[in-house]
């Protein structure tokens, strides 16, 4: 991961949700629409994810690895994982909204959070006798959350000069030792957890070490339908899906799944939320409107300590971001990017008055206005696919909208005595 730190610039801006309701005759066709955030099971309906680094390298590392609530050090892998809290975690995850959790198999030092045969075969110690995995599976599973593990094919690079002898990391290429080691390691995991995952999250930028298409045959030949997602890169020898790590102001849009902390590092260390959650919910709206996009939506990062605390203010950010994707409801969850009024890629949600979804089957149009208009109206462009519309509404709102289509544009008008939302006033368009 990048762990280079950055306060994010931002001003926190609320949105209004316009949906609109199409023609029949020129309504898309596609699947029923689901309205809750399990609604789908593919990678392109997940918008919403928790990221998190629960990780003790046990050796010196210079980024530091989870912290104690009260700053102290966890001082060994055994510490580690005999105090992680996986209901906690799930009900947090659930808290937020979260479709899907990306939780840390190992990190720096691959120190793998379950009981491992291979590991201990090859590298004694670099794993756990409680089986973290498979509890967080259980308390996930019952709250019908998706899990994606973290993984490191190329973290040998992290490894003491012995444990790089012992793996095979050092050695010449081809490297055939290091692929035997890590293959042996993956086959494992997808045998023990394969039917229960949703994927995989590749970190390492897949250097000369790890071969990329042989790991790709033992990762499918146990998990052909698992989604595979490379960190800062797309591969098409290993993986399906790309992801980002971090962003900066004015927070730009991107095709593919973009992961961001929301305190100071990616795991739990005495830090505090720095990301306001309207600004998280905001940008959870850009990444579903914008055209091109490949899945996976946004995975907002932050680390739980060990006995399931948390740093200050995550418990309310989760909250609040939970109750504005709630009530986003089928506008979000769903969806897919307007075809009416579209979003390209990389656009900036700093300054961003509107973002637009659509109804899976085309026929409701979701207009979210992230900035509260001036006066009683609102003026939205000619539908890029030259659609008509019959009616207007605000989604949840207890006031009517008046709308007008012309050969120019679309404007829609409130009465003097409503209120546009300062996060997103949504706005279905039929």
């Amino acid at each position: 991961m990048d762990r280079r730190f950055r306060l994010p610039g931002w001003t926190c801006d609320l949105v209004t949700i316009l949906v609109f309701t199409l023609t029949p005759a020129i309504c898309a066709q596609g699947q029923k629409a689901g309205n809750l955030q399990n609604a789908g099971s593919s990678y392109q309906d997940m918008k919403l994810g928790l990221f998190v680094h629960y990780m003790n390298p046990a050796k010196e590392y210079q980024w530091g690895s989870t912290q104690w609530a009260d700053g102290s050090q966890v001082q060994s892998l055994k510490e580690l994982a005999d105090n992680f809290d996986a209901v906690d975690l799930a009900k947090t995850a659930a808290s937020m909204g979260a479709q899907y959790v990306i939780f840390t198999t190992w990190h720096a030092n691959m120190n793998a959070l379950y009981p491992s045969e291979v590991m201990k075969k090859w590298l004694p110690g670099h794993c756990s006798e409680r089986d973290v995995i498979r509890d967080l599976i259980n308390a996930l599973k019952e709250r019908k959350i998706k899990l994606i593990l973290y993984v490191h094919p190329s973290d040998g690079h992290d490894f003491t000069k012995e444990d790089q002898v012992r793996s095979g990391w050092s050695d010449p290429a081809p490297y055939k030792r290091w692929n035997d080691f890590i293959n042996e390691v993956f086959d494992e995991l997808a045998v023990r957890y394969g039917k229960d995952l949703s994927g995989l999250y590749i970190d390492g930028g897949l250097p000369p070490q790890v071969d990329a298409a042989r790991l790709k045959k033992t990762i499918t030949a146990r998990m052909p339908n698992a989604w595979r997602i490379q960190n800062s890169g797309l591969n098409p020898a290993l993986v399906d899906f790309a992801a980002r790590e971090r962003m900066e102001s004015p927070y730009p849009a991107t095709t593919w799944m973009m992961c961001h902390t929301i305190a100071y590092e990616w795991w739990a260390l005495s830090g505090t939320v720095i990301f306001c959650p309207e600004l998280a919910y905001q940008y959870t709206v850009l990444q579903a409107a914008v055209q091109g996009a490949t899945g996976g939506g946004v995975a907002w990062s932050f680390g739980p300590h060990p006995g399931g605390r948390w740093e200050l203010g995550i418990r309310s950010f989760c909250e609040r971001l939970g109750a504005l994707a709630k009530k986003a409801g089928p506008s979000l969850f769903g969806t897919h990017p307007s075809n009416a009024f579209i979003t390209k890629d990389g656009t900036p949600l700093i300054g961003l008055a509107y973002a637009a979804t659509e109804s899976a089957d085309g026929k409701k149009t979701y207009v979210h206005l992230l900035k509260p208009a001036k006066g009683t109206t609102f003026k939205l462009p000619k539908p890029a696919d030259g659609r008509r519309f019959t009616s207007a509404k605000v989604l949840n709102g207890r006031y009517k909208i008046k709308m007008d289509q012309s050969e120019s544009g679309i404007t829609l008008s409130v009465d003097s005595s409503a209120l546009w939302d300062d996060v997103d006033t949504i706005i279905e368009l039929r």
